[in-house]
């Protein structure tokens, strides 16, 4: 119990496994291979994502994703695989309204989760460095 004069300790710990490490990167999702849905990338770990879209997919839905690592959509820098929508919360802020989700990562090819490790170590590295 904390006395009047006292603040109590309001820190919040990490207890991720991994880390998450924000971003802002473009990607598509699909349910079907003809039809793409834009939306972004907000925080990624080596097992999941954070994103926002202004498609409402349902809790539990797989999706064919693709998350284009640097500008523009150029092949040569993506990661490729499939995910599922673990959790989904309405967001809006200032000319946008949508949704954001979490995103656990289920299926990728060893050249796209080679990828994607290599990108989170440069994200760890930054972050180090600008300490």
């Amino acid at each position: 119990m904390t006395s009047e004069n006292e603040t109590p300790n309001l820190s919040f710990e990490e207890k991720r496994r991994h880390p998450r490490h924000p971003v802002k990167l473009q990607m598509h999702l699909w349910q079907t291979l003809n039809e793409a849905i834009e939306g972004f990338v907000t925080d990624m770990t080596e097992v999941g994502l954070g994103f926002r879209s202004s498609h409402k997919f349902q809790i539990s839905e797989d999706l064919g994703i693709t998350v284009y690592l640097s500008k523009g959509e150029s092949r040569d820098d993506t990661i490729e695989g499939t995910g599922r929508v673990i959790w989904r919360t309405p967001h809006q802020e200032e000319g946008w309204k949508g949704f954001r989700y979490g995103m656990y990562l289920q299926k990728m090819s060893p050249y796209s989760r080679k990828r994607l490790m290599k990108f989170i170590q440069a994200l760890e590295e930054e972050k180090s460095s600008s300490h």
